[in-house]
């Protein structure tokens, strides 16, 4: 059944494959920032192990593990090879895995990619794209066109509510950000929120790019860079905080 009034929180959280701004690799660390916000969802990028760090592999799992022990814990994830996971709390199933490079285009040296999961929260059927882009401006060029094209986006299954969400490597005045702003809305910034709050590098954030999209369907309600002592060690980038209510 359809609630009328539904409201949730979604982290979306570079976590620089587990290693601290001290050098020092922890799930445990990662997984007590997370314990500490309680988001319903997160959106993890640079999660090491599988194709492309085979020398780290099963770390994915140590953190897996460590968020298991929670309470309530996170009995769904879904992640794909380029590092990017998903947690939740409510079902979910995944959607699509890939990389974002058109066959057209030579290929980047870090490979990039996204994941896309479908999450029933309140009887809606929430479309979640976490992802993670490139280095330099004609790489996140193409994986944008690609990311706002019928394969993602504008694909038919990807009806509203709608998160897109991330580290874009890009920042809120960019080309990159308004062309996505062109495909899903970023009302973060009607509240005064995008231009002065920054999450990267942790320990003395002078920019943000870490970002959350929606469609018109879903509301900004609040949003929370958490600098703590452990957030400002735990990764490179501090967690973005979202709260979203459907309207």
């Amino acid at each position: 059944m359809v609630q009328k009034h539904c409201s949730f929180t979604v982290m979306t959280y570079n976590v620089h494959r587990l290693i601290g701004t001290d050098r020092v690799a922890s799930a445990a660390r990662i997984a007590r920032v997370i314990d500490t916000y309680r988001p319903d969802v997160v959106a993890i990028q640079e999660l090491p192990g599988g194709r492309y760090r085979p020398e780290e592999n099963g770390c994915d799992l140590d953190l897996v593990a460590e968020l298991a022990k929670l309470e309530p814990p996170f009995p769904y994830h879904e992640r794909e090879r380029c590092g990017n996971v998903v947690l939740s709390r409510f079902p979910m199933r995944l959607v699509r895995a890939g990389g974002l490079h058109p066959e057209t285009r030579r290929r980047s040296i870090v490979p990039r990619g996204a994941l896309w999961v479908e999450i029933e929260i309140c009887g809606h059927k929430l479309q979640l794209v976490n992802t993670h882009l490139g280095l330099t401006p004609p790489e996140r060029a193409s994986q944008v066109k690609v990311l706002a094209g019928k394969e993602w986006l504008q694909h038919h299954d990807c009806h509203p509510p709608i998160v897109l969400c991330g580290d874009f490597n890009a920042l809120p005045s960019s080309s990159l950000h308004r062309r996505l702003k062109g495909v899903l809305n970023d009302e973060q910034e009607k509240l005064g929120f995008g231009h002065t709050e920054w999450t990267f590098p942790s320990h003395r954030p002078i920019v943000r790019f870490d970002h959350l999209f929606v469609s018109p369907s879903l509301k900004v309600d609040g949003v929370e860079i958490p600098q703590t002592e452990l957030t400002r060690v735990a990764s490179d980038h501090l967690p973005l905080l979202v709260k979203l209510s459907v309207k």
